[in-house]
């Protein structure tokens, strides 16, 4: 049988083993990258939140990680943490600068 000069049918034309070899190994190379990628950011989350705690810690207000006060605490005696002109509380003018 000669194939030189004849076409392949196109429903009998197919990715075969190569092919699958090739997805599975693109899904491979995806999964590991998500899985490195998410315990990087947790990585991130971790020392960032361990920062804030030791920022705190060194200001003298405890704090839960994520920046909120402790549950059960509002903060200091229920002061806005930003008031209307762009100042924390018991920031001056002058510290503001």
């Amino acid at each position: 049988m000669n194939l030189a000069g004849q076409t392949p049918e196109p429903s009998t034309v197919t990715p075969g083993i190569e092919g699958f070899l090739t997805f599975a190994a693109l899904a491979v190379i995806v999964i590991v990258l998500v899985l490195i990628m998410s315990r990087h950011l947790r990585r991130i989350d971790a020392r960032a939140a361990r920062e804030e705690a030791e920022r705190a810690a060194e200001a003298g207000s405890p704090t839960e990680p994520g920046g909120t006060p402790p549950t059960g605490s509002s903060g200091p005696a229920g002061a806005d943490p930003v008031d209307g002109a762009g100042t924390a509380p018991g920031e001056s003018e002058r510290e503001q600068r």
